[in-house]
C-alpha cells in the first residue's frame, strides 16, 4: 500500500491555512476512491513558540479528525540559546527535520504540501527582484528532496543503496547511498482562489493568518499586496509570470540536454570512489552544441559551466548544485577547448567546487600508480597527453578538517552497529565492535595483546574518525620499526609494505590525505589512546596498531561505508555505466 503524508504546518503566528486543509480534503477523496491503494496521514507542527502553539496544533488535528484523515503532531525543541533574528531560519530547520524524521519513523518516502500557485508567482517576482535568472526563475518544483535535512541517514539522501562495479576490478563493488523523503507539492497549476471555493463547496474550516496580508511586514507580503490590489504591471501579473516560468522550465530542459551532449564527449577511463578520485579526459578539440542561437559563444560558455559543475559533483564534500554556476566561468576554458584558446598551452592544477584538478602530464611518475593503471586499461592511452585530469577532493583547509566522534558499545551476541553517520558530506560509515573475528572489510586476524577479561555489559570503545595526516604515517613506521625490534623492519614488512603499495595505487599524492581515517580514543576501563587502525573506505588496517589495544584478542573492530548519493547519468554518459 503506498502510504502518503499530508503535512499542515503552522506558520509563526497560526496555521490550519487554506491551502493545508484544501491538500488534506482532496488527499481524503483520492483515499476514499483508492482505499486499497492509499492510506494518508497528517503531519501536524507545533512550532512551541508561542503559548497559542499547542492548542492551535490539537484545533487541526481535530479538524482533520472531523474530515476522516488520522494525524500526528510533531511537537518541535527548542535550542535555550536561540537568537530572535534567527527565527524564522530555526524554525524551518527544525520543522523539515521534524517532518523528515516523522517520514523515517511511518516509513513514508513522499510528503505533499499545500504550495499553489499563487506562490511560485511571488516566489519569482521576489526572485526578479534579487536578480535572479536562468534556473531561478523555473518556479517552485513540483517534486524535490527535502531540505534541511543534510546528514539526517533515512530522511536526506540515504536509506537505501544500490552497488556499481569496479572497470579496474571486476569483483569489487562501490555500494552507493540512494533513497530519502521527496517533496511533493501536487497543487501547484491551482491558484488559491480555486483552493479557498474547495474548503468554501465542502465546509472545510481554515484559518486565515492577518499578518500575511501585512504589506509592511516582509517583502513576500508587499509582493502579495500589489498583486491583490492590480497594481503592477502587466509583465509581473500572474498570466505574463506563469509564460516566463514555463520558459525558464523549458530552457532548464534544454540545457540539461545539451549538456548531456557534451558530457558525452567526455570519457572516464577510471573511478576509484572508495578514494574519491576520478580520471577524466575531456575532450581535446571544440564540441560544437548550438547551430541557432542568439550568441551561440555564450550559451556554449553556459552549458559548459552546468556540465562541470555535474561532473564535480560526484566528488565533491558540498551538496549537489551548492556553488553556483557563475563560480565556474572562469574555469571552463581550463578543460573545454575553444577555437580561441591557445594551442598547447601548458596545464596547471586547479581547485574548483570543492574538487581538485590536476593534469596527468604532470603529475610525477612516483605518485602516478593510480594514474599509470587507468592509462593500461583505457583504450585511449594514446590520449593521455592531451586533456586528461585527475579530479580528487581537494585538500583540506587547516584546522578545518573534518571530524567525527563515535560511541561504540561492546556487541555480546549479535553484531550491533552504531547509526549510520555522515563524514566530509561524502561516505556514510557505521562500526561496531564484535566478539572474536569478524567478517571481512571490518575485522582482523591475529592475537597479540590479549586481555584479562572481557570488558563488562554496557562498555565500548571511543572511535575518531578524521582525515589521514602525513604524522600518522611515521607513527606507523616507527611502530612498525619498535614492534619488530629492528631500525629497518619498515622497509620489509608486508603489511607495511602493502599498505603502502595501495595508497600508491588507490590514493595517490596528496588524494590519501583526504582518506577517513578511524583512530581509538578511549577503551574499556577508561584507557586512553591515539591509535589510528583502520582506513574504512580501502577495507585496509593500519599495521601493528589494533594489536597493541589489549582487546584485542578477544573483540573486533567491523564497519560498513557507502558513498554519497551521486547522478548516475553523468556516469553513464562519460562512458563508465
Amino acid at each position: 500500500m503506498a502510504r502518503f503524508p499530508i503535512v499542515t504546518t503552522l506558520p509563526t503566528s497560526i496555521g490550519g491555512g487554506a491551502d493545508s486543509m484544501a491538500l488534506a480534503y482532496l488527499s481524503k477523496q483520492w483515499e476514499t476512491s483508492e482505499p486499497d491503494e492509499i492510506s494518508v496521514t497528517a503531519l501536524v507542527v507545533d512550532h512551541k513558540a508561542r503559548e497559542e502553539s499547542t492548542r492551535e496544533a490539537q484545533m487541526v488535528s481535530q479538524w482533520l479528525k472531523d474530515i476522516g484523515i488520522k494525524s500526528e503532531v510533531l511537537e518541535l525543541t527548542w535550542p535555550e540559546a536561540t537568537k530572535v533574528t534567527a527565527f524564522e531560519t530555526h524554525a524551518r530547520r527544525l520543522r523539515f527535520q521534524a517532518l523528515g524524521k516523522a517520514c523515517r519513523e511511518l516509513q513514508i518516502e513522499a510528503l505533499l504540501m499545500g504550495h499553489h500557485q499563487d506562490d511560485t508567482v511571488e516566489t519569482t517576482i521576489w526572485r526578479l527582484c534579487t536578480g535572479a535568472k536562468g534556473a531561478g526563475l523555473a518556479g517552485i518544483p513540483q517534486v524535490t528532496r527535502i531540505p534541511e535535512c543534510h546528514g539526517l541517514y533515512g530522511v536526506s539522501e540515504s536509506g537505501s543503496s544500490y552497488t556499481i562495479p569496479s572497470k579496474q576490478q571486476p569483483q569489487r563493488h562501490t555500494t552507493i547511498s540512494t533513497g530519502g523523503i521527496l517533496i511533493c507539492r501536487p497543487l501547484l497549476s491551482y491558484p488559491k482562489t480555486r483552493l479557498l471555493a474547495t474548503c468554501h463547496e465542502n465546509n472545510i474550516p481554515y484559518v486565515s493568518d492577518p499578518t500575511n496580508f501585512d504589506p509592511t511586514l516582509t517583502p513576500r507580503n508587499a509582493i502579495r499586496s500589489l498583486l491583490s490590489n492590480n497594481q503592477l504591471p502587466k509583465a509581473l501579473q500572474p498570466p505574463s509570470i506563469l509564460s516566463l516560468v514555463k520558459s525558464s522550465q523549458s530552457l532548464l530542459t534544454t540545457s540539461t540536454t545539451l549538456s548531456n551532449t557534451l558530457l558525452q564527449t567526455c570519457k572516464l577511463t577510471h573511478l576509484n570512489l572508495p578514494s574519491g578520485s576520478l580520471i577524466l579526459h575531456f575532450p581535446k578539440t571544440p564540441t560544437p552544441l548550438l547551430t541557432s542561437s542568439k550568441n551561440p559563444h555564450e550559451r556554449t560558455h553556459q552549458l559548459q559551466c552546468l556540465t562541470l559543475r555535474r561532473i564535480t559533483d560526484l566528488i565533491s564534500p558540498f551538496p549537489e548544485n551548492h556553488f553556483p554556476l557563475r563560480s565556474f566561468e572562469s574555469f571552463t576554458h581550463l578543460v573545454f577547448p575553444s577555437d580561441t584558446q591557445v594551442p598547447h598551452t601548458q596545464k596547471k592544477p586547479f581547485t574548483l567546487g570543492g574538487v581538485l584538478f590536476q593534469p596527468l602530464q604532470q603529475r610525477k611518475s612516483k605518485d602516478n600508480a593510480a594514474t599509470k593503471e587507468a592509462q593500461e586499461k583505457s583504450p585511449d592511452d594514446k590520449d593521455i597527453d592531451g586533456n586528461a585530469w585527475l579530479l580528487s577532493r581537494q585538500p583540506f583547509m587547516r584546522n578545518r578538517l573534518p571530524t567525527l566522534r563515535v560511541e561504540v558499545p561492546f556487541s555480546d551476541t549479535s553484531v550491533k552497529y552504531t547509526s549510520w553517520n555522515l563524514w566530509d558530506n561524502r561516505f556514510w560509515v557505521r562500526l561496531a565492535i564484535v566478539p572474536g573475528q569478524g567478517s571481512s572489510g571490518g575485522t582482523m586476524d591475529g592475537d597479540v595483546g590479549g586481555v584479562e577479561k572481557v570488558p563488562k555489559g554496557g562498555e565500548g570503545v571511543s572511535l575518531f574518525i578524521r582525515p589521514l595526516q602525513p604524522s600518522d604515517l611515521q607513527v606507523i613506521r616507527r611502530v612498525v620499526d619498535e614492534r619488530g625490534g629492528n631500525p629497518g623492519r619498515k622497509k620489509t614488512d608486508p603489511a607495511l609494505v602493502a599498505l603502502m603499495e595501495r595508497l600508491a595505487r588507490d590514493a595517490p599524492g596528496q588524494t590519501r590525505f583526504t582518506l577517513p581515517l578511524v583512530v581509538v580514543e578511549k577503551g574499556p576501563c577508561g584507557l586512553e589512546y591515539d591509535l589510528p587502525v583502520a582506513l574504512p573506505t580501502l577495507d585496509l588496517w593500519i599495521p601493528e596498531m589494533w594489536e597493541s589495544l589489549q582487546i584485542s584478542r578477544l573483540w573486533k573492530l567491523q564497519w560498513e561505508w557507502m558513498y554519497k548519493m551521486i547522478d548516475n547519468e553523468p556516469l553513464e554518459l562519460m562512458g563508465w555505466l
